[in-house]
């Protein structure tokens, strides 16, 4: 959900710049409470609700996560399995609902699943006067910085959802008005959005430039589950009973001990190949399909598509390049494809560096057609790759039940 992320990204970290992997999530996020919920307690003597959540990436299980709200504060707790086990604890101080104006916040990152492991990172955020005073310690360093961040400001911790419950409460309160928010993937990027109450009273949009959550919600504006079908994490969370995080931490630690840990979510690869005589170079990420549906469902039709995951997928030629029929120039590009059921269409596009669901179809070089078929064997992780094919090579892509192919040619003497 939102995906989670910058591209040098801590936590969910989305860098305008960046984004991130949950990998760097634990490489940024961090804040020293080893016992946020009991300083929480000390604060608020009567939570408002408890709740637990398990956040679920198609087929596995990616983190489980326990939230307890307060008059005045947000505390959280989660275990998550990418790419191995480790715990993350965070507390958010809130003035009173239904604006929840966060003025402070803290998270702490442990090495593993448990509290009793080392803390990795810590970073403590205050938030006054439409700006953040951040501080990001490792080890022995120590960093801080200070940026504009609005006062509708929300933090965000991927794979982690507790506090979305803070832009739900204020969605509601707004009776349907679209009302503006913006999310800090911390430490230190902001970006903007807006929540409104959806065509029913039981659910709620988080909408930003890259994703659309939805939130389904109880007779008490209690989140039960979010989605974000096409956006960046696309997982499903669902509320669950008090869920106990030790026992989930020993089992996904057990399963790394025995070779079962999830891993990187969408681990990056490199094709190299010849056409002629240009090289090429496709760098791009590989997500997996971990018992979804994906074309139609993860990737909707006949919308523009990322062509795999994280970083925007990359295409250098050494050399003038003909495709199918178009010449695209030497030189560094990115790809994006619109997968439809009668065919997809490959975009050029002259842009370079963007992470994957930052479109901008001013920079289209070429747009041209792609012939699609299918197989009865599904392919578990996205793959590309460039096979001889006369009187050129193809550039194919395969994920799921589907195929992609367009014909590549030099386009030199």
């Amino acid at each position: 959900m939102s995906a989670v992320a910058a591209k040098t990204q801590p936590l969910h970290l989305r860098a305008p710049l960046r984004r991130p992997g949950i990998a760097l999530v634990a490489a940024i996020a961090a804040a020293t409470l080893a016992a946020i919920p009991a300083t929480a307690r000390a604060q608020s003597a009567t939570p408002l609700d408890s709740s637990g959540f398990l956040i679920r990436l198609g087929a596995d299980t990616l983190a489980v996560e326990r939230v307890v709200t307060y008059a005045d504060s947000i505390t959280g707790d989660f275990v998550t399995r990418a790419p191995h086990t480790s715990r993350f604890i965070y507390t958010a101080r809130t003035t009173p609902a239904p604006d929840r104006v966060v003025t402070g916040y803290s998270v702490a990152h442990y090495r593993t699943g448990l509290t009793s492991s080392p803390v990795d990172v810590r970073v403590t955020a205050d938030f006054a006067s439409d700006s953040a005073h951040v501080i990001v310690q490792r080890k022995d360093s120590s960093h801080a910085m200070s940026y504009a961040a609005p006062r509708t400001t929300v933090p965000l911790l991927q794979p982690g959802f507790g506090l979305h419950q803070i832009l739900v409460t204020r969605a509601l309160a707004a009776h349907g008005h679209a009302m503006p928010f913006a999310w800090v993937y911390v430490p230190d990027q902001v970006d903007t959005g807006s929540i409104m109450v959806g065509p029913r009273d039981d659910t709620v949009r988080i909408t930003t430039p890259t994703d659309t959550i939805r939130a389904t919600v109880d007779a008490k504006g209690r989140v039960l589950a979010m989605t974000d079908p096409g956006g960046t994490l696309q997982a499903t969370v669902t509320r669950i009973p008090w869920p106990d995080l030790d026992r989930w931490a020993n089992d996904f630690m057990d399963r790394d001990a025995h070779g079962k840990a999830l891993g990187m979510l969408s681990t990056r690869d490199t094709v190299r190949a010849t056409v002629g005589g240009a090289t090429l170079t496709i760098d791009y990420s590989r997500p997996s399909k971990r018992g979804r549906e994906i074309f139609g469902n993860i990737v909707p039709w006949n919308t523009v598509w990322r062509t795999g995951a994280n970083w925007a997928t990359s295409l250098v030629t050494s050399k003038d390049l003909r495709i199918a029929g178009t010449v695209v120039p030497a030189g560094s590009y990115t790809i994006f494809t619109i997968p439809a059921p009668t065919g997809w269409t490959l975009i050029v596009s002259r842009k370079t560096g963007e992470w994957g669901t930052e479109y901008d179809p001013s920079a289209d070089l070429v747009r041209v057609p792609m012939t699609s078929s299918s197989s009865a064997r599904p392919a578990e992780r996205f793959t590309i790759a460039v096979v001889p094919r006369a009187p050129g090579s193809a550039l194919t892509m395969s994920w799921d039940t589907v195929t992609a192919t367009v014909l590549l040619r030099s386009a030199g003497p």
